[in-house]
């Protein structure tokens, strides 16, 4: 899994936990921290957001010193290597 489909996973399955929240009824908000944290205390999870966060900067820095960057794609996509 790439970093971006890493993070992208996180967020859904982030979303997913909080839309059970906000559905009616009783509404147990231990519970729903204790999903939240458990899908973000991840370490592949940080790994990947530390490797995005790198690429962009390191994309940011070419961008400083007047390296031209491709056109047709946005920041970091196809940048990243997959986590193994």
């Amino acid at each position: 899994m790439t970093p971006q489909e890493s993070v992208l996973d996180a967020v859904l399955r982030a979303q997913g936990v909080l839309a059970d929240y906000i559905e009616p009824g009783p509404h147990d908000c231990e519970k729903t921290i204790n999903r939240l944290f458990d899908i973000f205390d991840d370490e592949k999870l940080m790994t990947a957001v530390n490797k995005l966060n790198l690429d962009l900067a390191q994309l940011q820095m070419k961008s400083d010193t007047g390296e031209r960057q491709p056109s047709n794609t946005t920041a970091i996509d196809g940048l990243v290597d997959e986590i193994d």
